[in-house]
């Protein structure tokens, strides 16, 4: 008898409601440092932010600095439009660019530097674009906003020094390829299984 109560309290505290948010702010934190933590708490943007930054920092951060800078404008590009509440699923097409940048990362492919600012832009546009924040308005809304771009950009910093930093010898490269292949597992087995449950 006691084990079926003990079962019990646990189980029925899982019945109270509780509003749920895509995007939950957490409590106790201002606007500004719930924007900060927030790519923090989505997969599907730390597989993009760690795809991108892979990818730049193994082509050499030297040769694609101005890559970090547009990478900036394509978050803010992307937060202004959710600031308009320009709401769009973003998800699927974050975790198909961090298959995409995944197989590159795998393959070490070399690609032009226009084509790594291309991708560096889109990648920032679709992380801002996908940091809506639903419950927030005004000036909180603004601030939050501009906590996510504040916190997007120093977070693709680690990946690119990361790959930057282990491209000196063979075995450090054959790790980072390794790490490419994992996130291109991850991104296509998290993506089939949206698209599965979507048909």
């Amino acid at each position: 008898m006691k084990f079926w109560c003990k079962a019990f309290y646990p189980g029925f505290f899982l019945l109270i409601p509780e509003i749920v948010f895509a995007h939950a702010p957490l409590e106790g934190l201002g606007s500004f440092y719930n924007g900060l933590l927030h790519p923090l708490f989505i997969p599907a943007h730390l597989l993009l932010l760690l795809a991108l930054g892979l990818f730049i920092g193994q082509k050499g951060f030297d040769n694609n600095q101005s890559s970090l800078a547009i990478f900036a404008i394509g978050v803010f590009s992307g937060l202004i439009l959710a600031g308009f509440s320009f709401a769009v699923e973003m998800e699927n097409y974050l975790l198909a660019g961090a298959l995409i940048l995944g197989i590159l990362v795998a393959l070490e492919l070399h690609l032009s530097s226009k084509w790594v600012s291309l991708l560096a832009f889109s990648g920032g546009l679709f992380l801002g674009m996908d940091s809506t924040q639903e419950t927030l308005f005004g000036k909180d809304k603004v601030a939050a906003l501009l906590g996510t771009g504040v916190g997007l950009y120093f977070l693709q910093l680690y990946p690119i020094a990361l790959a930057d930093y282990f491209n000196k010898k063979a075995w450090q490269k054959i790790g980072i390829r390794v790490i490419g292949s994992w996130i291109t597992a991850i991104s296509f087995l998290v993506l089939a299984l949206a698209v599965s449950t979507d048909i």
